[in-house]
């Protein structure tokens, strides 16, 4: 046990694990603890059908949620924790939560932007009454996923109790360190076209007919036009002035870079939080998360680009 363990301060824990027996020997007392708290004991694995066989009746007490369909993508993983959280589990006692990322068919850049969501988790529910259990299978975790590990949790925890991690890194200092890692260049071939603020529908045509061309399924080219009308729209409000669009596909998806040469970003977490009534600032960018499957932003001294990634089939 640790200072942390008040119900009443966020509490965020990895556990890694090489055995299903080592997973259940954490999870099962974790949970428990949750029912004989008052507490709302939820899982979000996988490996959620071992769970309900080892708790027997007392799975009658757990909530248990769809992992693949639950970790879709990070942004909207970000939004579905909050507003679960906020409707659901809060208001019947604090929340014990066991989630397990799934990690098959990843690409790098949503690796790392799985990493950054843990970081994030620290900021979305500090000062809540939260306990976060993050499970790792260290049998098919990424490599570069399991250097995140001890950097985004406070605190490791194994069968023999929990200890404070020595490599926890301050989210703010960890967001940046992503911001700067360089984007991979487009992979050709690539169609490209220049916009200003009075061509954005030439713009949604030129993105509507690339994104037809490369196959990309109606709904989703609808929301690939949506979502780079909306940064295209920033760019021109935020003073960039004109910008240009490139769109390429890769990795089973449609990727689209919005550049603006003429204005950096400032607000590295532009649309990660739902705008609210007192903070609607970002809300564009926050549709946008919830559209793409993953956005990536890089801002400096040049300017900025924001990568949409569209996948050809919703995972």
């Amino acid at each position: 046990m640790t200072a942390t363990d008040s119900v009443d301060v966020l509490v965020h824990r990895a556990l890694l694990y090489g055995h299903e027996d080592e997973f259940l020997d954490v999870t099962i007392p974790f949970l428990r603890e949750g029912v004989s708290g008052g507490g709302r004991p939820v899982v979000i694995s996988e490996r959620a059908g071992l769970v309900r066989r080892r708790l027997g009746r007392g799975a009658g007490k757990v909530e248990f949620i769809d992992a693949s369909g639950w970790f879709g993508a990070p942004a909207r993983t970000l939004t579905a924790y909050l507003a679960h959280a906020r409707e659901h589990w809060w208001p019947r006692g604090p929340l014990y939560l066991v989630a397990e990322p799934v990690w098959r068919a990843r690409t790098r850049p949503e690796i790392r932007e799985w990493g950054r969501l843990e970081s994030l988790l620290n900021v979305a529910f500090a000062g809540t009454r939260t306990r976060l259990l993050c499970a790792y299978d260290v049998r098919s975790l990424p490599a570069e996923a399991a250097e995140d590990v001890s950097r985004t949790h406070p605190e490791l925890v194994g069968a023999t109790g929990s200890r404070n991690s020595a490599l926890f890194t301050d989210p703010a200092v960890f967001f940046a360190e992503r911001g700067r890692i360089p984007l991979a260049p487009p992979a050709e071939p690539v169609m490209s076209r220049g916009f200003s603020g009075d061509d954005l529908t030439g713009l949604r045509a030129f993105v509507a007919a690339a994104a037809e061309r490369h196959g990309l399924p109606r709904e989703r080219r609808l929301a690939l036009v949506q979502s780079v009308n909306e940064v295209a729209a920033h760019v021109v409000r935020s003073g960039g002035g004109p910008g240009s669009v490139w769109v390429w596909s890769a990795d089973g998806r449609l990727i689209c870079d919005v550049v603006d040469t003429g204005a950096s970003l400032d607000d590295r977490l532009l649309g990660y939080f739902p705008p609210t009534l007192y903070r609607p600032a970002g809300a564009g960018m926050w549709a946008v998360r919830q559209l793409c499957d993953l956005v990536e932003i890089r801002s400096g001294a040049d300017g900025s680009v924001v990568r949409l990634h569209m996948r050809f089939e919703p995972r």
